[in-house]
């Protein structure tokens, strides 16, 4: 199956200046810089080898003094080498850095040559698929987007050492804890998610091995009640089970079953529908039971209310499979929200590990806050996931190219026989305004420019050409196709209308509200800010022309607002309880 959208090469799209460079960058910087003996160090000790260099701490030790309850120090060595490297390797993609590729091939190395076929490393390992399968994925990216020459054979290398120890199906984690259990953290590995790889090296390798390991975990009982349309996400944990839609789509691709698109897409609009305002999902890490009042109750009980690196990234790979396969905008609209709403205001990973995890939408007490172990999965997902946001912002299609993500932005690609670039000039979502010029090399070409229209979009968008409006109805939730034969120097002109409106918490509470302004949720800043009223809130007013803050006044006085990415270590309240 060849989706009707294609992605773009890594290095065909550059991030220009903003939030989104930024973080890009500080994690190729950290991630380049990161001693390569401590990396291997876990793998090295596991197999009896010399293992010089420094300890990296938190999660990645090899050490037996963690505890379920209270002490995460070493609870799965070396789990995040496999996302470093793929990180390493889609930044090599982007720059071109040579001593990025020099380095991912060093880790391939150093790595392949501890894997031998007892799989040593696995013995008494607490989650064997969960850590295979990010060691596959970073094998997997050395090979296609740092072309390192071994990589492949140290990934079927690495396969071999790990299967004996991976369950004989996928296991969900009930069935893990009814086999019984002498650490309860055996119990949350996730071997459902590790049918998306096992496709993608089937396709990087041609191994039909892997395809056929590929069919083996995927979770049957999981995908065939989603794709019926039966809601089974309830009491799972919110991120792998996420993640392990992309496997879905994965099957979906190499299979050709819609039993499997189906199941992706079911399963999306089912956690959309038990998200918060800012598009993340997941209260303490586990899906709610839908209309008990459960997300409401989160915002008393829990202040660790979205994964956010791991759950963006996640979220970002479901959407983009789904996007390209069905055309449908409104999953860039999901996109869009959880890019400004959640990662857009994680903090950067330290360079000793201390990571952002939660994002927090406690109604008391909310703040941000830095996770309390070094180097947890959420410092594995943040470097792929800023590298990825390039490839997410631009898509081709058939009749030409697809505006995803309003970033500032460049994109190059050939059209016949002449190079484009198109450059995207944006304050976007502080301004609603966009600019997109095109740069020709060669004759003029006639392709569409396809640009999302968010489904909030106002009727007042207008959408223009060289400063003409085009003519084509706006429809808000669409794509709009702007065909013409376009020539050096022409400009599409964005203004997007972006009204002020509430969402609530769910259906059952329907008065405990977020105020939105377009894509992004606003904030309350302040430890008790004023509740206003629905009346004060759609009243909200900008501050001033040269800042980011909005003001809702209030009988007890004013209420600054925020966009989560203009926090910093103020407290703040995301939902209000309002009149009917």
């Amino acid at each position: 199956m060849v989706p009707p959208l294609s992605l773009f090469g890594y290095s065909q799209v550059q991030l220009l200046d903003g939030i989104f460079r930024q973080q890009f960058d500080h994690n190729h910087e950290l991630f380049l810089n990161l001693d390569e003996d401590a990396l291997l160090k876990p793998f090295r000790q596991r197999e009896g080898m010399p293992a010089p260099g420094p300890d990296m701490g938190g999660w990645y030790d090899n050490s037996d003094d963690f505890n379920p309850v209270n002490n995460f120090h070493g609870f799965v060595a070396g789990h995040s080498f496999g996302q470093y490297l793929s990180g390493l390797a889609r930044a090599y993609a982007v720059t071109g850095s040579k001593p990025t590729q020099e380095k991912v091939s060093r880790l391939v190395r150093g790595f392949g040559a501890t894997v031998e076929p007892a799989g040593k490393f696995y013995v008494d390992y607490r989650l064997p698929a969960y850590t295979y399968d990010k060691t596959s994925c970073g094998l997997i990216d050395a090979h296609e987007f740092a072309k390192d020459p071994d990589a492949l054979d140290v990934h079927w290398r690495a396969t071999q050492a790990a299967l004996p120890h991976l369950p004989e199906r996928a296991l969900s984690r009930y069935e893990q804890r009814s086999r019984g259990y002498k650490d309860v953290a055996t119990t949350w590995d996730e071997s459902y998610t590790l049918p998306e790889n096992f496709f993608l090296a089937y396709q990087r390798s041609g191994n039909a091995r892997y395809r056929d390991l590929g069919v083996r975990y995927l979770e049957q009982n999981y995908f065939d009640p989603l794709s019926e349309n039966h809601n089974v996400l309830p009491f799972e944990h919110a991120y792998s089970h996420v993640n392990a839609f992309s496997s879905a789509m994965q099957a979906y691709l190499v299979l050709g079953d819609e039993k499997y698109l189906r199941a992706a897409k079911n399963g999306l609009r089912m956690v959309q529908d038990q998200s918060y305002a800012t598009g993340g999902w997941g209260p303490d890490e586990g899906f709610v039971e839908p209309g008990r009042g459960a997300m409401a109750q989160s915002l008393k009980s829990s202040h660790a209310s979205f994964e956010t690196p791991c759950g963006a990234y996640g979220h970002f790979k479901v959407t983009r499979y789904l996007l390209r396969v069905t055309r449908d905008s409104r999953y860039g609209d999901s996109m869009e929200r959880v890019l400004y709403n959640t990662i857009a205001g994680a903090r950067l990973i330290q360079p000793d590990g201390i990571s952002f995890y939660y994002s927090d939408y406690n109604s008391s007490g909310a703040k941000k806050d830095w996770y309390r172990d070094k180097w947890p999965c959420c410092s594995g997902t943040f470097p792929q996931l800023s590298a990825d946001y390039g490839i997410s912002s631009y898509y081709r299609g058939q009749d030409g190219i697809y505006v995803n993500l309003f970033l500032p932005s460049r994109v190059t690609w050939t059209q016949g026989s002449t190079q484009v670039t198109m450059t995207q000039k944006t304050e976007y979502p502080r301004a609603n305004t966009m600019q997109l010029e095109l740069a020709m090399m060669g004759n003029p070409q006639a392709f569409a420019v396809n640009v999302r229209i968010p489904e909030w979009a106002g009727a007042k968008t207008i959408v223009s050409v060289n400063g003409k409006r085009v003519d084509a109805e706006i429809a808000p939730g669409k794509f709009l196709a702007v065909q013409r034969t376009w020539k050096q120097g022409d400009r599409v002109e964005i203004e997007m209308e972006m009204p002020l409106r509430f969402e609530s918490i769910a259906t059952e509470s329907p008065n405990i509200v977020a105020l939105m302004r377009g894509p992004l949720a606003m904030f309350a800043i302040g430890e008790n800010p004023a509740q206003p009223t629905r009346e004060q809130l759609m009243a909200a007013a900008a501050s001033s022309q040269s800042s980011d803050d909005w003001v809702v006044s209030t009988t007890s006085g004013p209420v600054t607002f925020r966009s989560f990415a203009a926090i910093k270590d103020e407290p703040y309240r995301l939902y209000h309880t309002v009149g009917s």
